[in-house]
Parts: C-alpha cells; sequence; structure tokens
C-alpha cells in the first residue's frame, strides 16, 4: 500500500501551477507538502500552501486558497475538495476508491514507496553491560531498539541490529577480584548475570571498608589490557557465561539482535585512531600526562587516554564507528540510548568526523526519558535496580489475574503462556505507546487493561475479528466490496493513514505513532463492530463486510509485529 499522500501531491503542484503561473514547477514541488488534517471531519488529507503562498505572493490565504480548489484537477480518487482557514486546501476522497482499497488491503498489507535502498541502516541495542543484570532501565532502550529496527525492515531497508556489549573496562578489575575472592564457578554458571551482580555489589560493599582494593581492581584492568593470560581466561568465561544468559533473556523478551559485538572487539583497532589523531593535531596531552580532544570553548574536552594510559568507552565507540562504517558502509548508524549520555556521542560523533571516518555515514543518537513508576508497588528506593525477570514476572500474574477475573476457557498450560504473552506484550506496549524523548511513566492500572490505549485492548480487538472470521466458515471474498454504512466508510478512511503514520514515526524515530495509529484504528474498528451486523448481513453485504475485517485483523497484526507483538487468536 502507498502514502496517498504522496500520490496526491502533484495534483496540489498543478493546482497552483494553474492558479498562478507565474511560480515555478520546482518550487512548488519544494514548499507544497499534504498530511492529515488536525481536526476531524476535515476532510482526509490537507495541504497548507494557500498559508505559505500568502506571504510569497503578498495575498490573503482565502484568496488564494479559493483559486486553488477552483484550478484542482480531477481524479478518480478525490471527490470534495474545499478551503479552511487559516489556509488549508483539504481533500476527501471518494467511497469508490476506498472500495478499491479495501479490495486490496484484504489480501494482506504491505507498505509500498521510496526508491531502492542499497545501504543498511544500523541500530544499535539493548547496549547491555556484560556481567550484569538487566533491570528495568534497560527495557527502554531493548523495546525502542528493537521497534525502530522491526519498522525500518518493514519498510523495505536493509537492517543490522547490534548489541554493544560493554565487556570492558575498569569494572572487569572489580568483579575478576571478587570471582577470585569470594566466588564459586558453579553457583555462577546456575545463575550468571545475577551471582556476577552480587559479586560485584559485594566488592563494593567492601571497597567502602577498605578503599585499597580499589588499587588492586585497576591493577587488574591494566593487567587485561596488558594481555595477561590467565586474567584474560577468567574475563572470557565471564563474558561467555554473561552473554548466553542474556540470549535467554532477550528470547524470553521476543527481542532479536544479529550479533553481540563487544568493546574488547575495537582493542587493537584504538591505537591506529590515536595515532592518527595526534599526528594530525586533533589529541592533545592533557592534566596529568593524559590525552584529550578539544572540544571548543566553554564545551567539556573529550578524553581519549587516562593519564596511566588505559583507554576508555569513547576510544572504543570512535574505533567502532570506524570498523561499521569500513565493513558495512551504513547509510545510518542509530544509537538508541537514554539522554544522559549526550555528551558523549556529542563528543564521538564530532570526532569521528575530524578523523573523516564517518563523512558519507548519517550519525543519530535516538535519545530516550528515563523510566519512572507511577506507584511504588515495584519501585525500590531508587527505582532503578529492579530486574527484569522480576517486572516480567509480575506483569505475567497480573495478566493472569486479568483474564481469571474476567473468566476464561483455556487449559491450564495454555493459561500460563498466554498470561506470559499477555504480561511482557503489555510492558512492551506500556513503554512503546509513549513519546520517547518524555520521561517514560509505567502505570500497571493503564497497562494490564482491556480499557483504554492497552496492548490488552489491540490483542483483544484482533481476537475478536478473528472469532468473526472462523464463524463465517469459507464465504469467498472475490468482487469488489461495497460500502454503504458509515462505520465501514470510516473505518477504510483511517486505513489509508496507516502508511503516513509508519512514515511519520521512521522519519522522527518514534514508535509510539504507530501505536497511537493502531489503537485509533481498534477504536474504529469497535464502532463498526458495535453498529454493523456481518454473519446477520445479506449475502453482499456480508461479504463486504468480512473483507473489511479481513483488512484490519492484516493491518493490525502487521503494526503489532513492528511494535515485537504477536497478535492471539483467543484471550
Amino acid at each position: 500500500m502507498k502514502n496517498l499522500a504522496h500520490e496526491l501531491k502533484p495534483l496540489f503542484v498543478e493546482a497552483v501551477a494553474k492558479a498562478f503561473p507565474e511560480l515555478s514547477e520546482a518550487e512548488l514541488v519544494e514548499i507544497i507538502s499534504v498530511e492529515e488534517p488536525r481536526e476531524a471531519g476535515h476532510g482526509d488529507f490537507a495541504c497548507p500552501v494557500a498559508f505559505r503562498l500568502a506571504k510569497m505572493l503578498g495575498k490573503n490565504p482565502v484568496e488564494i486558497g479559493n483559486a486553488i480548489v477552483e484550478n484542482f484537477p480531477e481524479d478518480y480518487r478525490i471527490g470534495d475538495v474545499e478551503f479552511l482557514l487559516p489556509g488549508f486546501v483539504n481533500v476527501r476522497v471518494k467511497v469508490s476508491y476506498l472500495e478499491e482499497v479495501l479490495k486490496q488491503l484484504e489480501t494482506g498489507f504491505s507498505y509500498e514507496g521510496g526508491p531502492a535502498r542499497k545501504r543498511p541502516v544500523i541500530v544499535e541495542y539493548p547496549s547491555t553491560n556484560a556481567a550484569k543484570q538487566m533491570g528495568v532501565h534497560h527495557i527502554i532502550t531493548t523495546f525502542l531498539g528493537d521497534a525502530l529496527a522491526n519498522l525500518f525492515d518493514f519498510m523495505g531497508y536493509e537492517v543490522m541490529r547490534i548489541n554493544h556489549l560493554g565487556d570492558w573496562g575498569t569494572h572487569f578489575g572489580k568483579l575478576i577480584y571478587a570471582i577470585e575472592t569470594w566466588g564459586d564457578k558453579a553457583v555462577i554458571h546456575a545463575d550468571p548475570n545475577m551471582e556476577f551482580n552480587k559479586l560485584y555489589v559485594k566488592f563494593n560493599d567492601e571497597a567502602e571498608k577498605n578503599p585499597e582494593l580499589l588499587d588492586e581492581a585497576r591493577a587488574i584492568f591494566k593487567s587485561l589490557e596488558e594481555g595477561d593470560e590467565l586474567r584474560l581466561a577468567m574475563w572470557n568465561w565471564i563474558v561467555k557465561e554473561s552473554t548466553e544468559d542474556l540470549e535467554k533473556l532477550l528470547a524470553r523478551l521476543g527481542v532479536e539482535v544479529d550479533m553481540h559485538m563487544g568493546e574488547s572487539f575495537y582493542l587493537k583497532m584504538m591505537e591506529p585512531i590515536v595515532e592518527e589523531g595526534i599526528k594530525r593535531g586533533l589529541f592533545v596531552e592533557g592534566e596529568g600526562g593524559s590525552l584529550i580532544y578539544d572540544m571548543g570553548e566553554d564545551q567539556t574536552p573529550a578524553l581519549i587516554k587516562k593519564s596511566d594510559g588505559t583507554t576508555l568507552y569513547l576510544t572504543r565507540d570512535i574505533a567502532t564507528i570506524k570498523y561499521r562504517v569500513e565493513t558495512w558502509n551504513p547509510a545510518t548508524i542509530l544509537y538508541v540510548v537514554d539522554h544522559a549520555q549526550s555528551l558523549h556521542f556529542k563528543q564521538n560523533f564530532e570526532i569521528a568526523r575530524a578523523l573523516g571516518t564517518a563523512d558519507d555515514t548519517d550519525l543519530e543518537h535516538v535519545a530516550f526519558g528515563r523510566m519512572r513508576f507511577a506507584d511504588g508497588s515495584m519501585s525500590t528506593r531508587k527505582g532503578t535496580d529492579i530486574k527484569l525477570p522480576v517486572l516480567l514476572n509480575e506483569a505475567a500474574k497480573r495478566a493472569a489475574a486479568l483474564a481469571a477475573e474476567r473468566g476464561t476457557e483455556l487449559p491450564r498450560e495454555e493459561f500460563a503462556a498466554m498470561a506470559e504473552l499477555i504480561g511482557k506484550s503489555s510492558v512492551k506496549y506500556g513503554v512503546l505507546n509513549q513519546d520517547r524523548v518524555k520521561d517514560i511513566i509505567f502505570e500497571w492500572e493503564k497497562v494490564i487493561t482491556l480499557e483504554g490505549n492497552s496492548a490488552p485492548y489491540l490483542l483483544y480487538s484482533y481476537a475478536r475479528a478473528h472469532n468473526i472470521v472462523v464463524k463465517a466458515g469459507d464465504v469467498p471474498l472475490s468482487g469488489l466490496p461495497k460500502l454503504t454504512e458509515e462505520a465501514e466508510i470510516e473505518l477504510v478512511r483511517h486505513m489509508l493513514k496507516f502508511p503516513n503514520a509508519l512514515e511519520r514515526a521512521v522519519n522522527e524515530r518514534k514508535p509510539h505513532m504507530v501505536s497511537f495509529y493502531l489503537y485509533e484504528l481498534c477504536q474504529e474498528f469497535n464502532r463498526f463492530y458495535g453498529k454493523v451486523r456481518v454473519m446477520e448481513a445479506e449475502e453482499d453485504a456480508k461479504r463486504s463486510r468480512l473483507m473489511l475485517v479481513h483488512a484490519f485483523m492484516h493491518q493490525l497484526k502487521a503494526g503489532l509485529s513492528i511494535l515485537g507483538i504477536p497478535v492471539v487468536e483467543r484471550m
């Protein structure tokens, strides 16, 4: 399905060119855009060009708008064309065209648009740390990154999903000391990241009593960087156990990554970069013999090497960009990381460009706000150290309680699996239906519910539609449908807008635009369900309405798949 807004743009260009021949087609293509109306009832698509032309031509927007309406070309898709203040020319598509659209959607939904995309998009997420269990603060980067990768993939891009694993740094010195001093390999193997986390916490507790332990940890990490074989063997074991544990949790979340590439992978690539930066005068000596990159007046210098000669996260990130560009030549690299890292990415991107390693690749930090709980039922004093499995278990428990309260005939095993699926889908949707640039507020009452904008509401709508299809059996759906009821027509009108929602979501890196569209889609479907009979209708009407049910299911399933949520056929 193509974006009709794009298809209508040439019609507006033609109308304005006829009305104002003094304007060139090139400048009209530049200034004319077609969008969805801001208010319901103002047509299906709107063009604000009259308001823009008023300034260029020194004329009243009303005069301009009326001239555009008068010169609007005939088109088989367009019915009414009208001008509305302050400067919008709005169009409404014909019902006959909606019937053609429905016939297309009845067999499935796919996005059509744009030229062939020959260079990949790299999406970096969830950027976890080895030897640390994922907490609730990881779910935004995990779900947001997954949804963006799915969105690009759905729209025809080649996508690479990379987890930039934090598997190097001074914290490994602390952990190795703790394992050598207090660790039990058999206990660790039973639950790696949990035990690694406990040992890491124990080290920090002991270091508060004995600060000399920090020197021990720094010395261990320095020995790693110098190639100590025994310590490197211990480090390799830690990373292996940790990564396997992480993959199990990602599988439970329904999140995929194509590869885990740790910071350690880039260690051998850093020294040539450092030498190049020094040679070109980009990296200079800082305090205590450290190496820095000057970001300019009133900006924090970027630390490239510490005074003891050890590298930093930033150094490895610069090498990461160079490797990715040289290996895959991506069009774009998206870093899905919270806004607290904004300075880091500003420094990283500026240095990469100064070195000439990313001249033809867009580097973008997809920042997001923090997550907090609206109530204290799941939060600790700081609200950031709740482990992700605990949150998922609580979600499954609440989903089971909701199902039991409403009544269910599912067998015990199927009921448990359904509760797990509904629970994690609810958590996922509860994150993705909010604008990423704001803090994410997590409220159980809004997440696990059949009311309002929630995963259970959308999944129940799909199950309701599936029930209609099952009851209908093998009704032939050949021929062109006829839309006669207002609820039918409005549902298809909404379906026209899905490609536009997808494009806005991918361009703005905001999956919540997909979830908002799906919520409105389900609202329109449930209005249709409440007002129009399907099974009791006469044959032609039944066939058309069944087409509409199928089309709704295809769109909802496609949209939910982008969000990483599987549909269910019964609840």
